[in-house]
């Protein structure tokens, strides 16, 4: 089953490389822009998007969940897929809460199509 094309947001931080993502997602299909966390809050008020992927990396654990907060305020139809670093502990547990999806980095193409069509289509938004 193929997922239909999607205007997708990713917020980087710099952790990641946003081209990399960008040219991911790209490959597959799909419309992305990267931005940082500032410029997207910023963004939201002018653009939908479908999906926003973002990490909690570069942020306190309460102060990851309240930007999801924000984020959900400024698109709420948007779906959010968190983006977990490798090894990452279990106390983020209230950030994956506010996420309707997450996928474990290094990302792949396998794993944005799984949460897609998947988890997104059965489990969130």
């Amino acid at each position: 089953m193929a997922t239909q094309r999607k205007t997708i947001l990713v917020i980087h931080s710099s952790d990641h490389t946003p081209a990399d993502i960008r040219s991911l997602l790209g490959s597959m299909g799909h419309i992305a822009v990267t931005v940082t966390r500032q410029a997207a809050l910023k963004l939201l008020g002018t653009v939908r998007f479908d999906v926003i992927f973002t990490a909690m990396s570069g942020s306190a654990e309460g102060e990851a969940s309240g930007y999801v907060q924000k984020l959900r305020a400024l698109a709420p139809g948007a779906a959010i897929v968190g983006i977990e670093p490798p090894g990452a502990p279990a106390a983020n547990e209230a950030w994956q809460a506010q996420c309707d999806a997450t996928v474990a980095e290094p990302l792949s193409t396998s794993k944005i199509q799984w949460v897609l069509d998947f988890d997104l289509r059965y489990f969130g938004s």
